[in-house]
């Protein structure tokens, strides 16, 4: 129980008083900047005024006057405690967490219902200690009034021991609901090969950036309309938060018609999509289910991840473990070849599973951390096979962002081992990783980037510059602010591969771009020219990128950004394509949101670039149809383009 009688005694005396009031005295008008607060304490029988009716208020008040008034409140609080008391009898265990731990929030959400206003903890501890400070100074006066001040504080702290011994459990527990409905169209062309060209360019880097026969419900689907449930329970429970999201899917509307016949797994019952319980306890902190784009280190996996992750600290040093898989039973398309006379399955993902520890701790110099990552049964190629491999990793990181004033920089040392199955590869490899950030001045930075990766080394499902290692990065950049409104940026790149590569030329990478804000615009511009792409000789492409944001009212945000890409060598073009997406973004209400995201693409590519495995031969995959062409290395036209509106009502 906190802040018991006298805390409560000037709530109760505002808060129970009438919500409307009449003008009580001659000498306070309407207009007077006292009015409303004079009229309360009239309404709660606190003040009389005198019998001319005025309130005199610019004259000094007597102690005998403000033992008066001390008097008629504290008579008002004995009569409200005695209800109170009865209320908490009546309760039992209903009461709830809030009025169990502090009698105060009943009162306060009684002023709150009668007057529409509320005081803050530190409010309730300030009138606390005026209301104590008057009843100490006036205890004499207050003693002839018969005003029993040591009788009521007792009765209260009868009153706090009732309440405690109910012993009722914490009841935080918040639970939510965001229901999103979706409906989608889409248009890849007048054929199944335009189709094909449509998705080759969609899959490109820098459009959705993602493989349409390893992830088809990525692409815009042509038909489909559908709901989505996604529940959230959050609270405390002995100590412990506790947040757990679950996602559900369902598709109530209509058949879907997705892109190569994709089709999700939706039916009219609820489906659970996805779950993830978040626990935080002491300095601990526990993820269990499913972790979308888990990413722990940029030359270790780069996958959704179904599993557990544990964050703790342990002796001054912050720990970090997690395992699980990528929950995926698709197939590797690399493999997958089919003719007329037979079919070379490619190996499933589904058995990968992945491991990692880390520890770190801060030391003069920075902070030094030393990790240990394992991956099973993977295929990605990376051995030179599709048989699946192990993967072991071990690194050692420092980093330190204020070497000086001006200097921070971070290290680190990752050594290899993979071994397939078979055992026809096993094999040890090291990358080095330097990175420095120096600040000129408050408007000018620049950066550097040095990573060196062996022959050797193998990391599965990584996300380095190049997914075969063996190169040497090159990387200098930097930033500058022109004005407040305005940044450039730029950078060269330059990678060097090993003997290993054929072909083997050095690519370069040069990119420029500006950032500006003006007024309610949020705009970027970007050039991006590459050459020898690929290390190979005359392989060059120029993209440019060009976006805006517009902040057009409190409730509604527009968007769009335009990619313009030719990649071409020296038999003539790959690819061309221009790439652009828009969005509006509505708040109807506070928990209703409509979101509409626009895509269209046009552009043409070559057949002759595409994988074969996944260009003219087709694939296995259950759950999608590659078509078999043959379009004797001609260019395919594409033209595509989608739309997705999105309701999304939260509980």
């Amino acid at each position: 129980m906190k802040k018991l009688t006298i805390t409560i005694a000037l709530i109760l005396v505002v808060a129970l008083a009438m919500p409307a009031f009449g003008q009580s005295f001659s000498d306070v008008p309407s207009d007077h900047w006292a009015y409303n607060a004079i009229n309360k304490l009239v309404a709660a029988g606190i003040v009389e005024g005198y019998p001319d009716g005025e309130y005199k208020g610019s004259q000094n008040m007597t102690r005998y006057e403000m033992a008066v008034m001390v008097s008629r409140a504290l008579d008002n609080i004995v009569a409200e405690q005695e209800m109170l008391a009865d209320e908490v009898d009546a309760m039992g265990e209903g009461l709830t967490t809030g009025q169990a731990e502090d009698v105060t929030a009943i009162v306060k959400s009684l002023m709150a219902k009668n007057t529409n206003e509320s005081l803050t903890d530190a409010q309730a501890e300030e009138v606390a200690d005026i209301v104590d400070a008057l009843t100490f100074e006036l205890a004499a006066e207050l003693k002839v009034l018969g005003a029993d001040v040591d009788a009521l504080g007792k009765d209260m702290d009868e009153l706090a021991a009732k309440v405690d011994a109910m012993d009722v459990p914490e009841d935080n527990i918040e639970f939510s609901m965001d229901i999103v409905t979706k409906a989608e169209v889409a248009d890849y062309g007048e054929n199944a090969l335009e189709e094909r060209a449509v998705l080759e360019l969609l899959q490109d880097g820098d459009a959705i950036d993602e493989d349409f026969t390893d992830d088809p419900d990525l692409f815009p689907a042509e038909e489909r309309f559908w709901q989505e449930y996604n529940f959230n329970i959050a609270g405390e429970l002995n100590g412990a938060e506790f947040n757990l999201a679950v996602d559900t899917i369902t598709n109530l509307f209509m058949d879907e018609k997705s892109v190569l016949d994709y089709t999700e797994a939706d039916a009219n019952e609820f489906l659970m999509d996805s779950a993830l319980l978040e626990v935080a306890f002491d300095n601990t902190n526990v993820k269990i289910g499913d972790m979308p784009d888990y990413y722990p280190e940029s030359y270790f996996l780069d996958e959704d991840l179904e599993g557990i992750e544990v964050s703790t600290t342990m002796y001054n040093t912050d720990f970090k473990a997690f395992a699980g898989g990528n929950g995926e039973d698709n197939d590797d398309n690399f493999n997958q070849v089919i003719t007329s006379a037979s079919t070379t399955p490619g190996f499933e993902m589904a058995d990968e599973k992945y491991f990692g520890l880390t520890a770190a701790r801060e030391i003069e110099f920075g902070t030094i951390t030393g990790k240990v990552y394992h991956a099973r049964n993977v295929v990605d190629e990376l051995t030179g096979s599709a048989v699946p491999y192990d993967n072991t990793l071990v690194a050692l990181a420092w980093a330190n962002n204020e070497l000086t004033d001006a200097l921070g920089m971070t290290g680190e040392v990752v050594f290899s081992d993979a071994q397939n199955d078979d055992e026809t590869y096993d094999e040890t490899g090291s990358l080095v990783n330097l990175t420095a950030n120096y600040a000129v001045s408050d408007i000018f930075n620049l950066n550097g980037v040095v990573e060196i990766a062996g022959e050797d080394f193998v990391a599965a499902r990584n996300d380095l510059e190049e997914s075969d290692a063996d190169y040497d990065l090159f990387k200098v950049g930097a930033d500058y602010q022109l004005n407040p409104n305005n940044t450039i940026n730029g950078s060269v790149m330059v990678v060097q591969p090993g003997d290993s590569y054929t072909p083997n030329e050095d690519k370069t990478v040069f990119n420029l771009g500006l950032d500006n804000t003006y007024g309610k615009f949020t705009n970027s511009a970007s050039v991006e020219y590459a050459e020898n792409d690929g290390f190979e000789d005359g392989h060059e492409y120029t993209l440019i990128s060009l976006g805006t944001e517009y902040v057009w009212n409190e409730t509604t945000t527009l968007g769009a950004n335009l990619n313009n890409k030719s990649e071409e060598d020296n038999n003539g073009d790959i690819k061309s394509y221009n790439y652009l997406t828009g969005f509006v973004d509505k708040q109807l209400k506070d928990n209703i949101s409509w979101i509409t995201e626009a895509m269209y693409i046009d552009g043409e590519t070559d057949f002759d670039a595409f994988d074969t495995a996944k260009g003219n031969t087709g694939s296995t995959n259950s759950e999608i149809s590659i078509p078999a062409y043959n379009v004797d290395g001609n260019d395919v036209e594409g033209t595509g383009h989608a739309i997705t509106t999105t309701l999304s009502i939260s509980f």
